[in-house]
């Protein structure tokens, strides 16, 4: 399902250079439903992407980027803060960080590595030279894409989380649950529950039991 989300958010925003919600998916699907579902997701995306674009030296960008930002993500899950602005905070940052890692990423790989019809080849004659005037050259582009993704993550990023929460909990409240450890299981729903803001919300007491 995610992979299908990438591939439709990046091109239906295709014609608006360096408009893109594929960060923001990725980072959702990541911080939610763990490395499980985003690494398979992210590399199906790539692997249809070529399909649609074909091959260039994008798609070495890419694997390396993408999976970047979803490990980014799943680290980030684990010390989630019991304050939510924090966390969009922290989210925010490291979108913004990230994508401007990308820009120099995809800078060097352009600079560096080259493609033909039989294949790549590499280039190290004045990387550095070469790498300022290639970076120089989309500093406009590298600019758009990290605004678009502080605005995304500053506005959207909770909202989704708190969606997707609500989404796993109800797909995989039961198949959380173990005959060893109901309580185990009940504690896990409910720090998801946080996570979403859903404590005042009236969920399953068979899904989320915050009494011993």
């Amino acid at each position: 399902m995610y992979a299908a989300l990438l591939v439709g958010g990046k091109e239906a925003l295709a014609a608006l250079p360096n408009i893109e919600v594929v960060t923001l998916l990725v980072a959702v699907c990541a911080y939610v439903w763990g490395a499980v579902a985003v690494f398979p997701a992210v590399n199906v995306f790539i692997a249809v992407d070529m399909a649609i674009w074909g091959v260039n030296t994008w798609i070495i960008s890419y694997f390396i980027h993408w999976n970047i930002v979803a490990l980014t993500f799943v680290l980030l899950s684990k010390i989630r803060h019991k304050r939510k602005a924090v966390e969009i905070v922290v989210a925010t940052v490291a979108a913004v960080v990230l994508t401007v890692l990308f820009g120099v990423l995809t800078s060097f790989v352009d600079v560096m590595i080259g493609y033909t019809g039989e294949g790549f080849f590499a280039d190290f004659d004045n990387v550095l030279a070469r790498f300022a005037v290639m970076y120089a050259n989309g500093v406009s582009f590298f600019v758009t894409q990290i605004v678009c993704n502080a605005v995304l993550f500053a506005t959207a990023f909770a909202p989704l989380v708190k969606l997707n929460v609500r989404a796993r909990i109800r797909l995989l409240g039961e198949e959380s649950a173990t005959p060893e450890s109901d309580g185990e299981a009940a504690d896990k729903n409910a720090s998801l529950a946080d996570v979403a803001s859903c404590s005042d919300d009236k969920i399953d007491d068979k899904e989320i039991d915050k009494n011993p």
